[in-house]
């Protein structure tokens, strides 16, 4: 099964308009033609049910035979993880974060952290390619990079806020603190770990600190961890 993603959807008449690389993929890579029924998603828990009613260079019709639509109840997680050094290790987070399951990704930029920009359009595609691939028919929310402290203040309010820390403190480990059914928020810092300022301004704010086990991760491993830990205590 493939799933195209589209944003263009008009109810009233019943159609949605596939363009640019979706339009591509769908008349270039797979050769679909007039006539052929394709799914679509929103990307916010709508599949589409379509049938292609014309097609062209820059864009293809479709016209909607029904509509499933996902009220699931799963509780939303929300990750704020460290930039990484490398692009390509934060891009593998977006992506198996994206499969796994996620509600929203933060990019935070702490005291060690070593880089403060992310492209977002690049990133944007790479999570759309992710949900059509896991066959989801949620986009998770990607926010533009905040720093650490604008990040906790900003959230400070919440409930059932985590950070993920590696210090040797006894702190209870992630999966003893989550409760099933609710939504969580969960920090998870660079390569060298939040500072010990960082830490207890976090506890300051509402944030509980937590661990991931007795092993030290690279900040992507972690954050796939916590969506692992997340997904399983909550299926």
């Amino acid at each position: 099964m493939n799933l195209f993603y589209s944003n263009n959807i008009d109810n009233e008449k019943g159609q949605i308009s596939l363009t640019d690389q979706e339009n591509r993929h769908l008349i270039k890579v797979l050769r679909k033609s007039i006539g052929e029924v394709i799914s679509v998603t929103d990307g916010v828990g709508n599949t589409y049910k379509c049938k292609i009613i014309n097609t062209d260079k820059t864009s293809s019709t479709l016209s909607i035979i029904n509509i499933d639509k996902n009220d699931s109840n799963f509780p939303k997680l929300s990750i704020a993880i460290s930039l990484t050094k490398k692009t390509n290790r934060f891009e593998w987070f977006l992506e198996k974060a994206t499969e796994i399951g996620i509600h929203e990704i933060t990019p935070i930029i702490s005291e060690h952290t070593e880089k403060s920009n992310l492209n977002i359009d690049r990133s944007n595609k790479l999570l759309i390619s992710a949900m059509k691939q896991s066959l989801r028919s949620r986009l998770p929310i990607l926010n533009t990079p905040i720093s650490f402290e604008d990040y906790l203040i900003e959230k400070k309010c919440g409930e059932n806020n985590f950070i993920a820390t590696c210090k040797k403190n006894n702190y209870s480990l992630f999966e003893k603190k989550l409760i099933k059914g609710f939504p969580a928020n969960v920090l998870i810092g660079p390569e060298g770990g939040f500072s010990n300022n960082e830490l207890n301004f976090a506890k300051n704010t509402n944030f509980m600190p937590i661990s991931l086990g007795n092993y030290r991760y690279r900040t992507e491993t972690a954050g796939i961890g916590v969506c692992m830990i997340f997904s399983l205590i909550n299926k």
